[in-house]
């Protein structure tokens, strides 16, 4: 194959990638939307902090397999969780949830994380003025301050069922390895309360960048799991596409021509992309142009629906009539180990996101323009000029620089 030929094989590729990496973006926010995966992830790091020792297995593909079922589902990890337990239902935390489901809040900022602990080491005692000795003696025994819950009408939150679970006492024991990690805050505080709240927050930002990491990871397993259902639903299979490709001059320039006119549609996409790079957002259904708000979750996940409707009646259906793609045979006699193994590439390349491929789409196009506007500068078309025809036909000059191009 030429390089022209390859190059416009693989910008029909990476055009193919970059539809389906969209929808499956859009998928795997649905899930994470209706599954809240975001107040999960959340919970599972106030954990880390408040009850270390107590949430991890000494396995680590054990640890992994939790954590990504924990998501999926709807344990209860509070329970057996004391401190975490009572952090959840103070009501700072616990009117931040929507409902009983969504019971857990999707964000807290590091001021509230620091005023509920400060509050739980402190007590809940109606005495307005805050004592720094009070906090002192709670860190050096190891023990937070219990207050009243309504065990009867709220028994359905999960911190309020844990609670009850374990029996309410006026102290509660901290863990051993965060009472020392709150002794060495307090003793770099200098048992001043402010920078003391102030360390407090450092922990908790500190944590969150954790968990961010935590959520991009298990974000990829999903992806890669619905880029794999996706690949098998549409057959997408990776090589025989490239075999189509390769084969048919025509079809090559129809799929670079749709490419090319998506792009020209869809410039606003790059730069909203930029724009969140910019911010250091790394949420690939942002570039579906929604906003990044959770307050009303029914109405994020019909957004999230009407767009992926939106994108399989219009552009994924182009791709697949152009190439012929599905299960018009029946699945049993087109499964092969080559479309497998074809399958297994897709959703690899399914589970890097969108932006990644936009990117990689935005650079091949920039590139096959410029390689164009070369050859149509250099070939017969530019042979064609008054000038350089009479030199070309009927001179056999050695500065034949116009003629030559």
């Amino acid at each position: 194959m030429t390089g022209s030929v390859i190059l416009d094989v693989i910008i029909g590729l990476v055009f193919i990638y970059l539809l389906y990496s969209l929808l499956a973006s859009i998928l795997q926010e649905f899930i994470a939307v209706k599954l809240a995966f975001r107040s999960k992830i959340l919970e599972k790091a106030i954990l880390r902090m408040l009850e270390d020792g107590k949430t991890t297995h000494k396995y680590r593909i054990i640890d992994r397999f939790k954590g990504f079922a924990h998501l999926l589902g709807r344990p209860n990890l509070l329970k057996n969780k004391k401190i975490a337990s009572w952090f959840y239902a103070h009501p700072l935390i616990k009117y931040l949830g929507e409902d009983n489901f969504f019971s857990k809040p999707a964000y807290i900022s590091s001021r509230n994380f620091s005023k509920v602990l400060i509050d739980l080491l402190h007590g809940l005692d109606g005495n307005s003025e805050l004592h720094a000795l009070k906090i002192k003696q709670a860190i050096e025994t190891g023990t937070i301050a219990t207050f009243a819950v309504d065990t009867v009408n709220e028994k359905s939150n999960p911190a309020i069922e844990a609670i009850s679970a374990a029996g309410i006492a006026a102290k509660e024991k901290i863990n051993e390895d965060t009472t020392l990690f709150l002794q060495s805050l307090w003793r770099d505080a200098s048992g001043d309360v402010n920078k003391f709240r102030t360390l407090l927050e450092q922990w908790f930002d500190d944590t969150m960048d954790r968990a961010t990491g935590w959520y991009k990871r298990y974000t990829k397993y999903l992806l890669f799991i619905i880029g794999l259902i996706i690949a098998i639903g549409f057959n997408l299979d990776t090589i025989s596409i490239v075999k189509k490709l390769a084969r048919d001059p025509k079809l090559r320039e129809q799929l670079v021509n749709n490419a090319s006119a998506y792009m020209k549609e869809n410039q606003d996409l790059g730069m909203r992309m930029q724009a969140m790079r910019e911010k250091g957002l790394d949420s690939t259904v942002e570039f579906l142009s929604m906003q990044a708000s959770y307050d009303d979750l029914s109405r994020r996940s019909r957004e999230l629906s009407d767009s992926a409707n939106s994108l399989i009646r219009k552009d994924i259906k182009n791709v697949n009539d152009l190439l012929g793609m599905g299960w018009d045979h029946g699945f049993l006699r087109g499964v092969t180990g080559k479309s497998i193994i074809g399958w297994l590439i897709t959703a690899f390349a399914l589970s890097l996101g969108a932006p990644f491929w936009y990117d990689m789409l935005s650079k091949l196009m920039k590139v096959k323009n410029s390689t164009s506007s070369r050859t149509a500068t250099d070939g017969p078309a530019g042979s064609n000029t008054p000038a350089a025809a009479p030199v070309t036909v009927h001179v056999n000059t050695q500065s034949g620089e116009e003629a030559v191009g």
